[in-house]
């Protein structure tokens, strides 16, 4: 019993000096070489010149203004020429879609944009795809 109580604290050390010790073996380290990342270009997005078009028409690529507020399209019907281009904002403070025949604004949140050039002469009817009460008309005629 003596002999037992002496192995153990023995082997107890050993195995604690071999876990503390370093490895001193193949310590051979590759050294980091640095690899260049490719640089991508940024393609800024067009600046579309600002103007205070309202729900007036003209041909010469006039943008015409649409703000969504109150659950509402404020004009509700817009009638502008062929070639130009209507601009929506989100002034709600919840989400909405401005949803037509052919274009799709995705969620526009509080402040967000969408706007699509008109080059078809016709009759778009469009709606909030998240609120369908939320319904308006761009009327496209020829220049």
């Amino acid at each position: 019993m003596r002999k037992e109580l002496i192995i153990l604290p023995v082997l107890f050390s050993v195995f604690m000096a071999i876990g503390c010790t370093s490895n001193t073996g193949n310590d051979t380290q590759i050294p980091a070489t640095p690899t260049e990342t490719p640089s991508i270009p940024v393609e800024e997005p067009a600046m579309v010149p600002d103007s205070n078009a309202t729900s007036e028409t003209g041909g010469d690529g006039k943008i015409v203004e649409v703000s969504i507020k109150d659950f509402s399209f404020n004009p509700e019907s817009v009638t502008v020429s062929a070639g130009d281009t209507v601009r929506w904002t989100n002034m709600d403070s919840v989400g909405h879609t401005v949803s037509g025949p052919t274009f799709e604004s995705g969620i526009l949140e509080n402040g967000d944009s969408f706007e699509f050039l008109f080059t078809d002469p016709g009759v778009y009817d469009y709606s909030c795809s998240i609120h369908p009460s939320m319904k308006g008309t761009v009327i496209v005629e020829n220049n």
